[in-house]
């Protein structure tokens, strides 16, 4: 049965994501999406991109219960069904999907664990929360690492036998049957060659490279933490209901001059690394502060999703424009998996996540920076106050001990 629920949830999710996809791709065009060719023209971008924001403020008027849930919340509605606030699932969908489509800065597997749950839970009825975190876990195999959903639910040991391995048994088969497995076996970095240390000197420099890629990447977790704590202390739906408006007016002027800014980041990341684009340094320093900042503020103002893509696109680009810095120390996988590694484990607050995370997403690549920049990022955010250290992180929407201020 567990099995069933995994697979079902992976073929319906696979379905629903492949319409989005092909609205997104009829308005928008593949060029702009992966961030290659002339951009939009402004003025389309920016009325387009509105009107979904104007689109988005009549969906969110209902209040907080109109919003999806993060990756966090969804997680922890399974775990406590009786404690789960009352939710607008479909305003919460659609809003979802408009988000998608209108080029938000968000990933899709918030929609997609979302999707995959009500998918169990209208199958099963409510009868067998299990089975709901078993669909949750095979639909996490989208983002090609299957290995993750078993993570993330299968908190407990006694829950491997019953949730993991069937969940992500039934995952993989609707994922390769409605959504082709060879993106999953690490089709989508093909082409960028794997590049190792030849001698002890390289491994020296790979080494400098994914030691100062943690700091930064920790730093760039630090500062996204901060930012979202703070537009959550504002509670701007609560205060004028527009501001989706507002966001999608900034994701129209930057898809025009900061391509890598708006959109989840799936379709951007393999041009970016493989160098089918040739942007400076400066503009994807640039792109990636840009990108950090419409992320928190498209959460925060009823463009939900999640985080995971976008973060892996930031960290990236961060680590791209570093390496096209300082060329003769270490590679381009050093510097992004050092990047990627420290990021995540920042936002997420899981060693383990992150490092799963970042080997499977780069597909491998600078596998050993991963491992350093997570090291990195814990040394650094663990340390005691009294010890010099930076202060607890704050508890953002995202988190998992995060309470909603009251309206």
């Amino acid at each position: 049965m567990a099995l069933l629920a995994g697979a079902a949830g992976g073929a319906g999710v696979a379905l629903i994501i492949s319409a989005i996809d092909l609205v997104t791709h009829q308005l928008w065009g593949r060029p702009v999406e992966q961030a290659l060719g002339q951009a939009p023209p402004l003025a389309w971008s920016v009325l387009l991109c509105g009107g979904v924001g104007l689109l988005l403020s009549f969906i969110h008027r209902g209040g907080s219960s109109t919003l999806l849930p993060e990756l966090p919340e969804t997680m922890e509605d399974l775990r406590h069904p009786d404690r789960a606030p009352k939710r607008d699932e479909r305003r919460a969908l659609l809003g979802a999907a408009l988000a998608q489509i209108g080029g938000g800065s968000i990933g899709p597997e918030a929609l997609m664990t979302r999707l995959a749950t009500l998918i169990s839970r209208w199958i099963w009825k409510g009868r067998d929360h299990d089975l709901q975190s078993a669909s949750v876990a095979g639909s996490l195999g989208f983002l090609g690492a299957p290995l993750l959903g078993g993570m993330v639910v299968g908190e407990r040991r006694q829950d491997v036998l019953r949730r993991w391995v069937p969940g992500i048994l039934g995952g993989i088969s609707g994922f390769a049957a409605f959504h082709g497995i060879n993106e999953a076996s690490g089709g989508s970095l093909k082409d960028l060659p794997y590049v190792w240390p030849a001698n002890i000197g390289e491994s020296l420099d790979t080494l400098v490279a994914a030691l100062l890629a943690g700091a930064i990447g920790c730093g760039l977790g630090l500062l996204f933490q901060r930012w979202r704590y703070w537009l959550a202390q504002r509670q701007l739906l609560e205060h004028w209901c527009w501001w989706p408006v507002i966001t999608g007016l900034l994701l129209g002027v930057c898809m025009h001059w900061l391509p890598l800014v708006p959109f989840g980041g799936e379709d951007q990341m393999r041009p970016l690394l493989e160098n089918q684009q040739s942007h400076s340094s400066a503009l994807l320093f640039l792109s990636a502060f840009g990108k950090l900042f419409m992320l928190g503020l498209c959460l925060e103002t009823g463009w939900r999703g999640g985080i995971f893509f976008p973060v892996f696109l930031i960290a990236c680009a961060v680590g791209s424009g570093l390496h096209e810095l300082s060329p003769g120390i270490g590679s381009l996988g050093s510097w992004c998996g050092g990047v990627t590694g420290a990021l995540y484990a920042t936002v997420l607050r899981s060693p383990l996540v992150a490092l799963l995370l970042g080997v499977a997403l780069l597909q491998g690549h600078g596998a050993t920076a991963v491992l350093l920049g997570v090291a990195v990022a814990w040394l650094i955010t663990h340390r005691s106050p009294r010890d010099g250290g930076p202060p607890p992180l704050p508890e953002t929407p995202g988190s998992r001990g995060y309470q909603q201020p009251p309206a």
